[in-house]
């Protein structure tokens, strides 16, 4: 009877711990950006730290300098990238009115898609509305959506400073809720797992970036009419898992058909893609990520879940929160695994330790003076050994 309340207990703790999270489901999808952004960044505030600078002092700079870079890129690159836009819908509109008259006097089909769609003519106020409260709906959405965008990462960009500065103690206190034997281990696979999630986010930022420079510049060799927006379209199209080299390629045929419409032109941006996003996959990703340590499957079923869940903050969240779930699966499943005689105990390892020291001290008696470095190594091997216990108890 007490086993069947305690699995009743359980049970009931684990549901309202569910319906809690689900609760506050936007407090908790903040929380995991900013852990995850504070993973990407900890190497460069780990290399100030290693010149001398205090951690609050490496992290500050480190968060500067990114805002740096975003406000500079925006300021470059903005103007250029608002002249392609109206460029584009420029072109849509005479893309829109040749269409219109040339499937006027075409097939069936044609004519009975036509009669369905408003006249080139017509055409602004049939997407303005009555009265222009479509356009007015569309800008307030965007407008609101800009400052929920806004407002939430500037939330997450406090949190992750917070956890980024004070990062110890937040570990020791979740820490302390384990039993203690269990504390290395838990350390040990949150670490393993935090250091995963920013290689990948590293990796896929690096990627992204260099995918629009490179395709930018590309592009503007080749003369197309929207370099710019055709490369940062691609670049976000690669970051799709699996599916991105497909996506990125049909931006760039795209561009190269709406340039000059020859098709010369658009296989010309389509190779020069693939050669690009080649060498980001088979050079540049291996110096940061290693992707077949992962499943890709387990990743766009994650994207697929959180973005019908969540939309596009579940894109973003979905693949490294995959990565961090089968690296907690591969530590769990190798936990489960082993067997308690694969782990020399802690008093073996200290008898094995005395009968080192032992014979190393016999050597000495004898005359036979033994290598420095192997007493050296020897109270290095004592010092360890000392900690571990240290810790274990």
């Amino acid at each position: 009877m007490k086993r069947l309340a305690y699995y009743v207990l359980v049970i009931a703790v684990t549901v309202a711990v569910l319906i809690l999270l689900w609760q506050f489901r936007s407090v908790l999808i903040l929380l995991l950006l900013s852990l995850m952004l504070a993973a990407a960044l900890r190497p460069s505030a780990d290399f100030l730290k290693s010149r001398g600078l205090p951690v609050s002092l490496s992290w500050l700079l480190v968060y500067l300098g990114l805002f740096a870079f975003v406000g500079l890129a925006i300021y470059l690159l903005g103007g250029h990238l608002m002249d392609e836009l109206q460029k584009l819908s420029n072109y849509l509109v005479m893309l829109y009115d040749f269409t219109y008259r040339s499937w006027s006097g075409g097939s069936g089909i044609q004519q009975a898609i036509v009669q369905r769609l408003p006249p080139p003519d017509q055409l602004p106020e049939a997407m303005a509305g009555p009265s222009g409260l479509s356009i007015l709906r569309l800008v307030f959405g965007v407008g609101q959506n800009v400052v929920t965008v806004a407002a939430s990462l500037l939330i997450i960009i406090v949190l992750s400073l917070y956890w980024s500065t004070d990062r110890q103690h937040f570990e020791r206190l979740w820490l302390s809720l384990l039993p203690a034997e269990r504390r290395m281990q838990a350390r040990g696979i949150w670490q393993t797992t935090e250091t995963s999630i920013g290689n990948y986010l590293r990796s896929e930022l690096v990627q992204g970036l260099l995918a629009v420079v490179l395709l930018a510049l590309g592009f503007y060799l080749l003369r197309l009419d929207y370099p710019l927006l055709a490369a940062l379209l691609a670049g976000l199209f690669w970051l799709i898992p699996m599916a991105g080299f497909v996506f990125a390629a049909a931006v760039a045929f795209l561009a190269g058909m709406a340039t000059n419409g020859q098709v010369q032109t658009a296989l010309f941006a389509v190779l020069l893609t693939a050669a690009v996003l080649a060498f980001l996959e088979f050079v540049v990703e291996p110096r940061f990520f290693q992707r077949n340590r992962f499943s890709g499957l387990l990743i766009v079923i994650m994207v697929l879940i959180l973005v019908d869940a969540y939309g596009l903050i579940g894109f973003v969240i979905a693949p490294p929160l995959a990565v961090a779930l089968q690296v907690f699966a591969g530590h769990a499943m190798r936990i489960m695994q082993r067997q308690p005689e694969d782990t020399p105990a802690l008093t073996a390892l200290e008898k094995r330790l005395d009968v080192a020291y032992a014979t190393y001290n016999g050597q000495r008696e004898t005359g036979s003076e033994p290598a420095p470095e192997l007493g050296s190594l020897l109270q290095r091997l004592e010092s360890l050994v000392a900690q571990t216990r240290e810790l274990t108890e």
